[in-house]
């Protein structure tokens, strides 16, 4: 299968207009990256079917129904991904915050002193035993 000059100019003009750019419009924090990915696969995906068929005004046509296809499927991606994020977000928010009274966090406070102190002790009467059987082991 033989493409035409005209047929082969059209296919490489608009496979290079659409991929030949770089833009901020795919990058991942932009809000319709995934519309504007779609669109742009899309194109690109119709316009190599239509292209395949020999014929250039498929190709054109494909290239805007894939675009169309691909942009509406890539805004659903980038509505699920808005939603997932907002609800992760009011989980998070929801997790941070600190619920407790004022007299339920005094209550926690004087329980973890309570316990800083018993430790302590604890750690004293330790050093204490340490040190009584330490002479004991040297003197034998």
């Amino acid at each position: 299968m033989t493409f035409p000059k005209r047929n082969l100019l059209l296919l490489t003009t608009t496979l290079l207009i659409a991929t030949g750019c770089a833009s901020p419009a795919f990058d991942a924090e932009n809000e319709h990256a995934a519309r504007n990915r779609g669109a742009a696969g899309g194109a690109l995906l119709g316009a190599t079917m239509g292209a395949l068929t020999g014929d250039a005004t498929l190709a054109v046509q494909g290239a805007a129904l894939g675009g169309v296809a691909g942009g509406v499927s890539g805004s659903m991606k980038d509505l699920q991904d808005s939603r997932e994020s907002d609800r992760n977000q009011v989980l998070a928010d929801g997790v941070s915050q600190d619920t407790r009274s004022d007299a339920e966090r005094r209550v926690a406070e004087l329980e973890a002193e309570i316990k800083l102190i018993e430790l302590e002790q604890k750690l004293a009467d330790m050093e204490t035993e340490l040190e009584k059987s330490a002479p004991d082991s040297e003197e034998s």
